[in-house]
């Protein structure tokens, strides 16, 4: 061993076979973050132990702030015409159009499982979308609730039977929401944005360790809601969906639903400066994260663009033998990638997304980290 050890490194050089070996662990280290992700892909949500031996009645408690005609003609709609036969639709109104609200209590004439409830908005006394839904969650009539906002849409009208069913196996239910597809490099780069970044804590939440949550798609107990007096983190202005999710968050009772008739959808940011300010008002929430949540993602994109960097310098300045390695370790690791990013988009309804994987895999963690590195000095913005 000290032989062969002596002849490459006298042959290439300590300096050369170091770096070599760096890309080497990397990549390992690569293989083995992408093959947990998987977890997302193979998860069978029978594979966890029953609680209810049928789906329960929920109730969707829906925020409306503002008066927005096209969502009570369209989504809401969708969202008051699903297949479950047992669950009702809270509607929480905050504002003062009167004949606005005339309208919404005029579809219960239709629709016998709506509940609406007004409350007025002053600005000297703003009511803020925790309040909203605390008021929503103690008018519900059962005992499991789903929430949900008016800029969602749903892709399927069995999406509160597949809800409902959730709760068979935990308290807390877990969807994907991505934004809405359309046309347009920079619509992709938001859904890849979100795609990674949904994956990575559903598959923390099959492990146990759940840390994110998507408010356009969640459900929970009011048991549980009210055990911990909702959402408390009055001086956030979004992202506290996620800070309640991790304290009634166990190793056993979260369920995650990873079927395409679950898969709801946001509206897509209209610029970039929308999407990068959207983006600034989640990261808020990461300061209050565990030690644990919080070094995740900065290993993860750390590793990755360590790697990337380390196989680019050992093609261009390493003797061939190390340059034909570090290529096929590089496109090793995207074969790897494109199988797992392909098969969990595929469980969760996700499409068009997987042919631009190799240049989203190389920009998304710089672009992570200059959004980590701006976010204290905006995090004033809102507070």
């Amino acid at each position: 061993m000290n032989l062969v050890r002596d002849i490459i490194v006298d042959g290439y050089g300590i300096a050369a076979v170091v770096l070599m070996l760096f890309v080497v662990v990397l990549f390992i280290e690569q293989v083995v973050s992408l093959c947990r992700g998987m977890i997302v892909a193979k998860f069978k949500q029978t594979s966890r132990k029953q609680i209810l031996q049928e789906q329960p009645p929920i109730s969707i408690v829906v925020p409306l702030f503002g008066e927005d005609e096209e969502y009570l003609k369209g989504d809401f709609r969708t969202l008051l015409t699903q297949s479950n036969q047992q669950y009702e639709v809270v509607a929480v109104y905050v504002g003062k159009e009167d004949a606005y609200y005339a309208t919404l209590k005029h579809m219960r004439k239709f629709f016998k499982h709506l509940n609406t409830i007004q409350i007025d908005y002053t600005p000297q006394y703003p009511i803020t979308m925790r309040l909203a839904l605390n008021i929503g969650i103690k008018s519900a009539t059962y005992e499991h609730i789903v929430v949900t906002t008016p800029e969602t849409s749903l892709t399927t009208r069995d999406w509160a039977t597949y809800m409902a069913r959730g709760f068979m196996y935990g308290d807390i239910v877990l969807g994907y929401c991505n934004w809405e597809r359309k046309r347009g490099l920079m619509n992709l780069f938001y859904r890849k944005y979100r795609f990674s970044e949904v994956s990575r804590y559903l598959a923390q939440a099959i492990r146990g360790r759940q840390y994110g949550a998507a408010r356009n798609c969640m459900g929970f107990t009011k048991s549980l809601y009210f055990g911990v007096r909702g959402f408390d983190h009055l001086d956030l202005t979004a992202g506290e969906d996620d800070l309640f999710i991790q304290r009634i968050a166990t190793k056993d009772n979260v369920s995650v639903l990873l079927t395409p008739n679950a898969h709801c959808c946001e509206q897509s940011p209209y610029s970039f400066s929308n999407w990068l300010t959207e983006i600034y008002r989640q990261g808020q929430t990461r300061q209050y994260y565990t030690q644990q949540a919080r070094n995740d993602e900065g290993c993860t994109m750390l590793c990755r663009l360590s790697f990337f960097v380390a196989a680019i310098g050992a093609i261009v300045v390493l003797p061939l033998e190390f340059k034909i390695l570090s290529a096929l370790l590089l496109i090793v690791r995207y074969i790897v990638m494109g199988v797992a990013n392909r098969k969990i988009a595929k469980r969760v309804g996700e499409r068009g997304i997987a042919a631009w994987d190799p240049i989203f895999d190389f920009i998304e963690p710089w672009v992570r980290f200059i959004v980590r590195a701006t976010q204290r000095e905006r995090i004033s913005v809102w507070r």
